[in-house]
């Protein structure tokens, strides 16, 4: 499997559906099927121009599932010519997107992802004006509630819209659209089959940029649905890596950090949409601040969920609700905690993480005391330090994690209350349009 082709990509009006082609010369094909129901049926010549212009960078994007089975040197385009532009972004987003897996898999992929260019040209973006509306991508945890309670006070109209929505995400859709969630995106990816039979046979797996692909299917859905802006809710501690291997800093959340953030709505401005904006509305907050906000959203107390289980591709692993042993979970019950009244966040969860001896090396790794940081959405290595410390002070004070991994660690003890001040203030950069801006500044004082 030395060469790995991007055969195709084509959009089928009627049937509402991008189909993705791949290969390896002499190996297995693929096709990929993103469908978008209840899209625009019959688009104009600018509206077809526009989605055939964004749908180059999803076949380039949404290749990365199938080339990482066996990391060749060689890669051909047959379905277009490949500019400058696109082979650089491309390199970028496959040697950061696969830098959790080439440590998974002990693979070195600095020498290896070559794309070709192929043209001399400049691809010149669409002007399509776009329809004057946003959407919220929804996950069913905490940080998308945030962002469209925060949206909802403001007034400001938009769509929510899911990918492959699973039982959290319409559960979190049901209590945000008071049980009428009609005007919800749905949009569904089947990835081939063929894919999971290759792993099962021993071909390379794992960690891939999840939320860049995502992204990806949402730029073609700007024009099938017609919004020119998606309002991302990824915070800035997402910006921090896990360790460096390859050359590189590995960070499980490349396609949530800002890095990604501005280079992917750069290139689909420069080589698809130009109208299109792409942002996250919480950048400016760590994970503490976040958790602040989601506190007093107690009517999705009971529905939203974080854990990964929830959402793995394996129906067979699939497991509703919180599995309390996962870097997700510890984290996402370490931050709550500040926050959440100690009997009823031990309710959410259905046991109390931070008094299980068995949780210590978990929390350990939240706090830097051991190892890397995980390879989760999970907050910095210093705020999980602070918190740790601060719950000294708190309720949670006597539980066997909270006095054990204190002790350790040297960090000045903050009160909770100014921790929580703290974390309210921006504190990294951002991409937010000064209207939305607004909109959050309005969220954090009420």
């Amino acid at each position: 499997m030395d060469t790995f082709i991007f055969k195709s990509v084509d959009y089928n009006p009627e049937a509402q559906i991008i189909t993705l082609g791949y290969a390896y010369k002499g190996g297995p094909s693929f096709l990929e099927i993103v469908h978008f129901p209840d899209a625009k049926k019959n688009l104009n010549d600018a509206e077809a121009g526009a989605l055939q212009a964004a749908m180059r960078g999803l076949h380039l994007a949404a290749g990365i599932s199938y080339y990482k089975a066996y990391c060749p040197k060689n890669i051909q385009i047959e379905s277009n010519d490949l500019t400058k532009e696109e082979a650089d972004f491309f390199f970028k987003f496959y040697r950061h997107g696969l830098g959790e897996f080439s440590v998974e898999n002990d693979i070195d992929l600095s020498g290896t992802i070559r794309f070709p260019v192929s043209s001399n040209h400049h691809l010149k973006p669409s002007d399509l004006q776009l329809e004057n509306k946003c959407v919220v991508p929804v996950g069913g945890g905490k940080d998308s509630i945030v962002s469209i309670e925060a949206l909802r006070q403001a007034g400001q109209s938009f769509r929510m819209i899911a990918i492959n929505a699973g039982k959290p995400i319409l559960d979190v859709m049901e209590i945000a659209s008071y049980g009428k969630p009609q005007d919800a995106i749905h949009i569904k990816r089947q990835l081939d089959p063929k894919l999971f039979e290759l792993n099962d046979a021993g071909a390379m797996n794992g960690h891939v940029p999840i939320t860049g692909i995502l992204s990806f299917i949402m730029a073609c859905g700007a024009v099938l649905y017609g919004y020119d802006s998606v309002v991302m809710s990824n915070e800035g501690s997402a910006n921090e890596g896990n360790m460096q291997f390859g050359g590189i800093e590995v960070n499980h959340q490349y396609s949530k950090s800002l890095d990604f953030e501005l280079d992917f709505e750069n290139f689909i401005q420069k080589t698809a949409l130009e109208n299109f904006k792409y942002f996250s509305l919480l950048r400016p907050l760590n994970e503490t601040g976040i958790a602040a906000l989601f506190s007093k959203q107690k009517k999705y107390f009971d529905a939203f969920k974080s854990c990964n289980r929830n959402f793995h591709l394996d129906k067979g692993l699939q497991k509703f609700g919180w599995c309390c042993s996962c870097p997700k979970c510890q984290f996402v019950f370490l931050v709550l905690s500040l926050f959440i009244k100690r009997e009823k966040l031990i309710l959410i969860f259905g046991k109390n993480l931070l008094n299980d001896e068995t949780q210590e090396d978990g929390f350990r790794e939240l706090c830097g005391l051991k190892g890397h940081k995980p390879f989760e959405c999970v907050g910095e290595v210093e705020e999980c330090q602070q918190i740790i410390t601060s719950l000294s002070l708190t309720e949670w004070a006597d539980d066997m994690l909270v006095k054990k991994l204190s002790s350790e660690l040297n960090n000045e003890i903050i009160k909770p209350k100014i921790l929580n001040e703290r974390a309210l203030l921006f504190k990294y950069e951002h991409n937010i349009p000064k209207e939305f801006l607004e909109h959050l500044n309005a969220f954090i004082r009420s």
